[in-house]
């Protein structure tokens, strides 16, 4: 009997030391949204005007898809400097882990951003964009939805890029964060 809860003991301490004790991307919004030095913003799709968007079939079908998505900004001033750059690295790190996949990367002039999703290569659970710039602060959006596939939201990604997809929503957004 002794060394039943010996054996029940060891597989306890083993299960409570593999599990995985990393911030997850959902946690870390879920920690900031109640944080006033962010902006945090839910938008359903409902608001993406898909009716008046001029789009191919492929950027509009990847746009379909999009059910939800999560803003969480932070402004960037000379009082958070340090907060930014702490941020900056903690969403670097959790996005860094093998459960994201990089679809595409790009940036100029200090700004930086980068494409990521999870799921499989033909059915995407979520689409993560993150950007900073080192004079305005940095942005980590989160796209869910049904069906999505990469290449498609990177076409639809390049369409937001060239301006083709105009979201108001996203520019009431920046005006309320004060972004040029």
């Amino acid at each position: 009997m002794k060394n039943v809860f010996k054996i029940l003991g060891l597989v306890s301490v083993l299960l409570l030391t593999s599990c995985n004790s990393d911030p997850s991307l959902q946690q870390y919004f879920v920690d900031h949204q109640g944080d006033n030095d962010f902006i945090a913003v839910d938008i359903p799709s409902s608001l993406l005007d898909k009716d008046n968007i001029e789009l191919n079939a492929e950027e509009q079908e990847a746009l379909e898809s999009v059910k939800k998505v999560n803003f969480l900004g932070l402004q960037l001033n000379e009082e958070n400097k340090n907060r930014f750059e702490k941020e900056r690295v903690a969403i670097n790190k959790i996005l860094n882990s093998d459960k994201y996949e990089t679809l595409m990367k790009f940036g100029s002039n200090g700004t930086n951003a980068v494409l990521k999703y999870t799921g499989d290569d033909d059915d995407i659970d979520e689409v993560i964009v993150f950007a900073t710039d080192q004079k305005r602060g940095l942005a980590l959006v989160r796209v869910l939805g049904d069906n999505m596939r990469p290449e498609k939201m990177a076409k639809l990604a390049r369409s937001v890029e060239e301006g083709k997809l105009d979201l108001e929503a996203f520019k009431k957004l920046g005006e309320t964060i004060d972004i040029d």
